[in-house]
């Protein structure tokens, strides 16, 4: 085939016409509205969460940021949402633990959790901790764990439901000290507290945010957080860390993450409006208020997490064969 000078000369000044918009559309980014979705219902903590961290950053990117609640398939639909939007900086995702490093163990997920998207930041953990019944005798984390072993495979706990962040905590718990609980799966938190209250389940791993009222009023006992650092909002709560399981890490955290291929002068210029935005004294009130612990890593840094999280809660799954409940 003769060589096409013309046709030559016209797809090289389309791709250098395409190279040159994208350096020019991140010097002026952002210069409308941008969409950040949350695949969870109104109301929640992650949507509190996401709602409350993007008034601050709309402030400091000069630009309103409009929350869309795309709720369904256990935040995968939202999720995909944003992995098949354009690559521009308009469309952003608070992203969870499930749909990033639990689900895609359990379910085909129809995106790659790796490559389909920027981690720009984590943002926060919504602190977990071990609440029991108060008229279970144990006092604390030690305690605790010898009750377990004394009663080993008679004792049920409650979760969110089969495949949840709190379940899979539970199950790395128990594997940890090494003995078997019968679980009793509920659609969401608010129930197996219930029946933790009510003594028809013994205990449960749940989010400080729906359980600290109960513990303030002594309807529960908080018994050890599952974070490496304690809960903020119940700072004499120990973490297991350092109650005899060192390096034990549940934690339920989100982030904010782009469509891959989000030139890096936007994801900088994104990362630097959240690190304004948790850093704003209000932000953080409020976010601890809620039972939040901020993280606020770099996009590096929260790959790197990422990555991590994918092996540990993986490797859960797949050594208690768990799949999905939905």
């Amino acid at each position: 085939m003769p060589f096409n000078v013309a046709r030559f000369a016209h797809v090289l000044i389309a791709a250098f016409a395409v190279a040159s918009v994208l350096p020019a559309a991140a010097e002026t980014y952002p210069d409308r509205p941008i969409k950040l979705v949350i695949p969870f219902t109104p109301g929640g903590v992650t949507d509190n969460v996401g709602r409350l961290v993007a008034d601050r950053m709309s402030r400091e990117l000069g630009q309103p940021i409009i929350v869309e609640n795309r709720a369904g398939a256990n935040g995968r639909i939202g999720t995909d949402v944003v992995a098949k939007s354009p690559p521009d900086g308009y469309t952003l995702l608070l992203g969870s633990v499930g749909a990033f490093a639990i689900h895609p163990h359990m379910v085909k997920a129809p995106y790659d959790p790796v490559n389909d998207f920027i981690p720009v930041s984590l943002v926060a953990t919504n602190d977990v901790v071990i609440v029991q019944n108060p008229k279970l005798p144990p006092k604390t984390p030690a305690e605790f764990i010898a009750y377990l072993k004394e009663n080993n495979g008679k004792l049920q706990y409650g979760s969110s439901g089969v495949g949840s962040p709190t379940h899979l905590a539970t199950e790395m718990f128990r594997r940890q000290i090494g003995i078997d609980i019968v679980h009793v799966p509920y659609r969401g938190d608010s129930a197996a507290i219930s029946d933790v209250v009510a003594g028809v389940v013994s205990f449960s791993f749940s989010t400080v945010s729906a359980t600290i009222s109960l513990i303030e009023s002594g309807h529960l006992r908080a018994i050890a957080s599952t974070g490496l650092q304690r809960s903020k909002r119940l700072p004499d709560v120990p973490t297991l860390a350092e109650s005899g399981l060192p390096g034990f890490n549940a934690e339920n955290w989100v982030g904010i993450f782009a469509p891959a291929k989000t030139p890096d002068a936007i994801v900088e210029r994104i990362y630097k409006a959240i690190k304004i935005a948790l850093a704003d004294p209000e932000v953080e009130r409020r976010l601890i208020a809620g039972g939040n612990t901020i993280v606020g890593s770099d996009t590096a840094g929260a790959r790197k997490f990422i990555e991590d999280e994918n092996k540990k809660w993986g490797e859960i799954v797949r050594a208690g064969n768990i799949k999905l409940m939905e």
